[in-house]
């Protein structure tokens, strides 16, 4: 399995978490556990060559091959597979706040799911995926997607946009364990009104936005050198307790920190091995 990073043209970076090409030359490997866990960035995904499939207990979704899919931003462990083919698929992920610059409407709506593009954008949609189903190669792939993004990309900013990338910053910057009103407080608006910004721009609460963050900088870490005794030390200066983080780590992926240790997920740490922007 391979994965390369690409770099966005420096107008739409700010609001982009990485952009990257995922290849592998027979699919999704059944032997892995292949379990992506919730990192609090909604994303772009193009299952370029060979198609994925995508389910919890609760949701499956199968995205053919060139179809294009905007996913929201999810709370919970997702299991992806493929059939055995060559494989190759081109992904965004956006900063929380950011899939809002280059989409209209309400971030709430694809919330935990799957969307395609089509029905999302219409005409637009579908010219996309007529386009990359098309593409004679991946380099030419990369660049129609890229050039959607600079076509999309909502140039001016708004009080709100600038609401929800500050609140994000906050939370960041305390270790994602500050209170939501003294959040709201330190922005000088209410909490009603944070969380109606961060449906609108997130598409999910800002409360349970900060518990995906504060999980997600320990998995970071815990992906790329598998420690259990490190992850469950340093879980105390995001969580309040041990029960605490655990009760999240089993939300997030399923698993006791020390069960999912055992498995091997070589394609859920894939992502975390090498730096984004």
């Amino acid at each position: 399995m391979k994965l390369t990073t690409i770099v966005p043209h420096p107008s739409i970076a700010p609001f982009i978490h990485h952009f990257w090409v995922f290849e592998a030359p027979a699919g999704i490997p059944a032997t892995d556990a292949r379990i992506v866990v919730p990192n609090g960035r909604p994303k772009l995904i193009v299952p370029w060559r060979n198609g994925l499939d995508a389910g919890n207990e609760r949701y499956g979704r199968a995205t053919r091959e060139s179809e294009v899919v905007f996913i929201g931003v999810w709370d919970e462990p997702t299991t992806l597979s493929s059939s055995v083919a060559p494989t190759t698929t081109i992904g965004i992920e956006f900063k929380p706040s950011g899939l809002a610059r280059f989409l209209r409407g309400d971030m709430s709506d694809i919330f935990s799911s799957i969307a395609p593009a089509d029905a999302l954008l219409g005409k637009a949609g579908r010219r996309l995926r007529e386009r990359l189903s098309s593409a004679a190669s991946l380099g030419e792939a990369v660049r129609l997607t890229h050039h959607f993004l600079l076509e999309s990309f909502r140039r001016e900013s708004d009080r709100a946009d600038l609401l929800a990338n500050a609140a994000v910053h906050l939370m960041w910057q305390n270790n994602f364990r500050l209170n939501i009103e003294e959040i709201a407080d330190r922005l000088g608006c209410s909490r009603r009104h944070l969380q109606t910004i961060f449906n609108q721009r997130i598409g999910i609460a800002p409360k349970r936005l900060q518990g995906i963050l504060a999980f997600e900088e320990l998995y970071r870490a815990f992906a790329r050198d598998g420690n259990v005794s490190r992850l469950n030390e340093d879980a105390l200066d995001h969580f309040y307790d041990q029960p605490h983080f655990i009760r999240n780590f089993r939300h997030f992926t399923g698993y006791s920190p020390t069960k999912y240790a055992e498995l091997s997920n070589e394609f859920g740490a894939i992502f975390y091995r090498q730096s984004t922007v």
